[in-house]
Formats: structure tokens, sequence, C-alpha cells
């Protein structure tokens, strides 16, 4: 009878198992080829223009990063002075938020950011140079303030004056699913980290439609982790639908319902050694801490 309970119960747990994974594994719809992929390898599509285009419409893009490791920066932050010009993309030096840069016409290759010019950011997730997202490694406490996380976005005064601009954002947590949606309306930005609205923001001028040939693509050599989970929506998205949408593509941990895959079961707690005797073995005693911390009362 023993053995009968134990075998009832297990499958029992199986099966409840298998109908919280298929009652899981279709929610939070993405698009793209696959669910996730490596964020150290460069120059990958992400999000076809089949699937989603950033148009001049409002329309918003959710997606999901988890930074394994990040790279250790060596150069400090540099700067422009607060009374010139940017004819470069840099921080101001008054408060260390990025200038809009004005380009020459429709060039705004004075207006690049890259590992160069500015060696603690890097490029994780880009559309041509109309969208793009940058995040700051490791740095030196001894540095000047930086922004973590940096979008950054393509906007016109008219057809022939282009601008770069951008919206500070917190840091991504390392070593936790964080999801990130952008929400586009006009020059109105919202940025999401979860359910929570971070950073709500204007742009100086109009974001340009990328060309319709340009894809979303993602990833750096220099970082370690993952990215994915891209969906976009053509049409505007509330704090109401963000929290909806998040319902269904995270589980209570945060972790997407992608990553709690069939083969992933639960992991059970593990029973001491020799749960039904000593079975006959020496005591297991485990090696002094070599950082214990001793008490004393001696002055």
């Amino acid at each position: 009878m023993l053995v009968e309970g134990f075998a009832f119960l297990a499958v029992a747990l199986l099966t409840i198992y298998v109908i919280l994974y298929f009652v899981n594994i279709y929610k939070g719809p993405y698009q793209g080829a696959k669910p996730f992929y490596d964020l150290s390898k460069t120059n990958q599509l992400v999000l076809p223009t089949s699937d989603f285009t950033w148009s001049s419409r409002a329309c918003a893009i959710r997606f999901a990063i988890y930074v394994e490791s990040a790279p250790r920066t060596v150069r400090a932050v540099d700067c422009i002075p607060s009374s010139q010009t940017a004819t470069r993309f840099a921080p101001d030096c008054s408060d260390y938020q990025y200038k809009p840069c004005k380009c020459v016409g429709a060039d705004c290759s004075y207006c690049a950011l890259d590992n160069t010019t500015s060696g603690h950011m890097s490029k994780l997730l880009n559309v041509s140079d109309f969208v793009q997202l940058w995040a700051s490694g490791y740095t030196n406490q001894n540095d000047k303030p930086y922004v973590p996380v940096l979008l950054k976005i393509r906007t016109s005064k008219d057809t022939s004056q282009h601008y770069m601009e951008s919206i500070a954002l917190p840091a991504i947590p390392l070593q936790k699913w964080t999801a990130v949606t952008i929400v586009k309306e006009g020059r109105r930005f919202d940025i999401y980290y979860g359910s929570k609205l971070e950073v709500s923001k204007m742009t100086d001028n109009v974001p340009i439609e990328p060309d319709s040939t340009l894809q979303w693509i993602a990833g750096n050599n220099r970082w370690k982790g993952q990215i994915g989970l891209f969906k976009g929506f053509p049409s505007m998205r509330t704090t109401h639908d963000v929290e909806a949408d998040m319902y269904e593509l995270l589980n209570t941990r945060g972790v997407p319902y992608y990553e709690d895959s069939f083969l992933r079961f639960p992991s059970f707690p593990e029973l001491p050694k020799c749960f039904f005797g000593n079975c006959g073995m020496l005591p297991d005693i485990k090696p002094r801490n070599p950082f214990s911390v001793y008490q004393s009362s001696v002055a």
C-alpha cells in the first residue's frame, strides 16, 4: 500500500506540473524567430520589420533582458561644458545628463556614440541610429557620475535638420530578468521596467520613423546574458496594458514563463544523507570557515 501511495502521489504531482506548464507556455506571446538570444553575440536580427515596424504613429516595444555579467570600465566619463554647444553626443559637465546633439543637416555621424568616444557605454539594441539602447558596465567609484542606461533617439525639427536626443534610465539589475517596455506617443516616451513606470519624458523634437528595410538588432560581445521575448505593439500602451502584459509574461518571481520549460522540473529539497539511518559512515564535518568572526570582551 505504501508503494502504491507514493506512486499515486508522484503521478498526481507530475500531472499538476504538466497542466501548469501547458497553461503557462501560451502566456506572453513574442515575435521573431525564437524567444531568447545570446546577449554576447553581435548583430543578431531579433525582430524583423515583417513582424513590427517602429512607426511615426503611437507604438511600443517590449522585451526582456538578463545580464549575467557586464564589462569593466577603465575610462572616465567625458563631458561637455554647459556653456559649449553640443557638437558631439556627450553628457553635460554640470549634471552628466546627455545633451541633444545637433546633426549637420541630416548627417548625424558627428553625434555617434561608440566605445571609442564613450568607453563606459555599450550598445545592446538598435534600429540603426533611430532607436538605440545603451548601457554602462562597471566603473570606478572615483569616476564622475554617469548615466547607467541610455535610450538614444533620432529626431528632427524639420526634414532638413536632425538631432540626437536621449532619455536616461535606471540601471538594469545584474543576474535578474528585467522586462522593458518602451512606449512612444508623439514626442512622449514612457519606459517601464516590469510593471513600474520608470521614466516619462518628451523629446525636444519629433522622433523620425526608420526606413522600412531596417531591422531590430541586438547583442554586444562585451556582455554576457540573454535578451528576448520581443513584441511590438502598433498602438498606445497604458499602464494597465503593461501590467496585463507582465502578468502574462512573468511568473510571481519575475522570471519569464518561457524560462520555466518542461525540461526544467521543479527543484525538490534534498534529503539528508542516510535519511533512513547513518549507514555506518563517519560524521560529515565541514572545514573551518576562514572568515569566521570572533567576539571578545577584551578592550
